[in-house]
């Protein structure tokens, strides 16, 4: 019976543990400032999560546009809000508002919210089957 109660007390662990930190791949196409222009355009941001890390890769035809593209770290904050801060050198690199995002769960889905999205409310990311 020890045995049996170990083996449960040990998948309980490692499966809330898993569940502390998101993983798999998401996505959002939202509206963005245009760097040059300033003028509203949609890029579609895709967001890979593993092991208390994210990567995020930029769709766009414009290269000026897919700057802080790499990897992410991820730390918990407050109110059950991921932040993810970049981990590349450069412009994308200081914790300017532009260059943080946030994510947090309701319920069952994740939301999304930066600085460099026009809009200032959550937004729903997009589960993507691997």
């Amino acid at each position: 019976m020890k045995k049996i109660t170990y083996v449960f007390l040990l998948i309980l662990f490692s499966n809330s543990y898993a569940q502390k930190y998101l993983s798999g791949n998401y996505m959002i196409t939202t509206k963005v400032e245009e760097i040059e222009t300033e003028n509203i355009i949609n890029i579609k941001f895709n967001l890979h999560f593993k092991n208390n890390k994210a990567f995020l890769r930029i769709d766009t035809n414009n290269s000026l546009e897919a700057y802080c593209e790499g990897e992410y770290s991820i730390k918990k904050g407050v109110n059950k809000v991921f932040v993810m801060s970049y981990k590349g050198e450069g412009l994308c690199s200081n914790d300017s508002m532009i260059n943080t995002i946030y994510i947090k769960k309701i319920n069952t889905f994740y939301y999304i919210k930066s600085g460099r999205f026009e809009s200032d409310k959550w937004l729903k990311l997009e589960k993507v089957n691997e």
